[in-house]
Formats: C-alpha cells, structure tokens, sequence
C-alpha cells in the first residue's frame, strides 16, 4: 500500500470503518454514483457511448459500459433496459430476461422490457411465457406502436398454433438496433 495516497485505508480499522460507511450508505438507497461522487452528466455521456456501441453492433463494448452503468445507478431503468437489450442480441435470454425483469422493476410504466421478455420467451420455445407477455403488453399498451407489434406476435402464434410447424414465430424475436426505443 502506497502511504502516500490518502484515499487508501491506512489499517484494518480504517478498512472496516469504509465498508460500514459504504453499507450503510447502500442500505439508505446511495447509489455508487453517489458515493463516488459521479455526475449523471458523466453518467449521461457513458450511456451515449454505450448506445453508440450498441448500435454500430459493437456488443461486447455497449456491455461492458452499459454494466458499468448498472453498476453505479442501479435504480435507472434505462441502465438495465440497456443491458439487457445487449444480452438479448448475444443471444444470452436467460440474462436477457433478467436485466428486463430489473428494468420493468424500475419503471412499471414502461411496456418495453415485458415485450422483450416475450421475445426472449419466444427465442427460448416457451411459447405460453410468450404469449403471457405479449397479451399483458397488447392490453396495457394498445393503440400504441408497442401495443400493436405485441398484438402481431399474438396474431403470429396464433396462426403458428393452428399451422402446426412450429417455425416461423421465432425468427424475428430480437431487440431492434435501429434505435427503435432500445435501449
């Protein structure tokens, strides 16, 4: 340990002293932005980046800035909805599903990770999650853009159901990278 860089904890106690301040700060509902003092406009011009990289395809990189995003604002929905867009395209539904389910945590208004969770349930052939998905977003956001794509989803399995091929329904089940409201 350098005894030069006063941000270090000096000893055992001063290490314990800084968790308990941190944990107590975390249980208050601190985010790290807080506690380190980052600015939402820092905040702000990470999340371009990360979307930036997300729309050029460049996956691997939105991830990572869109975890580190999560990471110090953990109460953004926008964050998480992010995340789990990028997750989505790497194929990844099962994370997919839960970076939604965080972001629909977040902001009950917003119709978006529920569809995509049905995209996600569609991807992986749980049909009847799907559709449970798809007909919660088409009520809640009907006559909307959303509330119509989710109605077309429906009309597809169904149509799909009564085929019997069992394709088709699942080829178009990702998130849009045309800035199509992800993330």
């Amino acid at each position: 340990m350098n005894e030069h860089d006063s941000t270090l904890p000096s000893d055992d106690g001063d290490e314990a002293q800084a968790t308990r301040l941190i944990l107590e700060g975390l249980q208050a509902g601190a985010t790290l932005k807080d506690l380190k003092g980052v600015s939402s406009e820092m905040l702000e011009s990470v999340y371009a980046l990360a979307h930036r990289f997300y729309q050029n395809g460049q996956l691997d990189d939105a991830e990572t800035f869109f975890r580190f995003l999560c990471l110090y604002d953990f109460y953004n929905a926008e964050y998480a909805l992010g995340l789990g867009a990028v997750l989505h395209i790497k194929r990844d539904y099962d994370k997919a599903i839960s970076m939604y389910a965080v972001a629909q945590t977040l902001d009950l208004q917003d119709d978006r990770p529920m569809f995509h969770v049905g995209q996600c349930h569609l991807a992986l052939g749980k049909l009847r999650q799907a559709r449970e998905c798809f007909e919660g977003v088409a009520a809640r956001a009907a006559g909307s853009e959303l509330g119509d794509r989710a109605e077309a989803y429906l009309q597809a399995l169904a149509a799909d159901q009564r085929s019997d091929t069992g394709a088709g329904v699942a080829d178009d089940c990702g998130p849009r990278q045309d800035g199509g409201g992800l993330p």
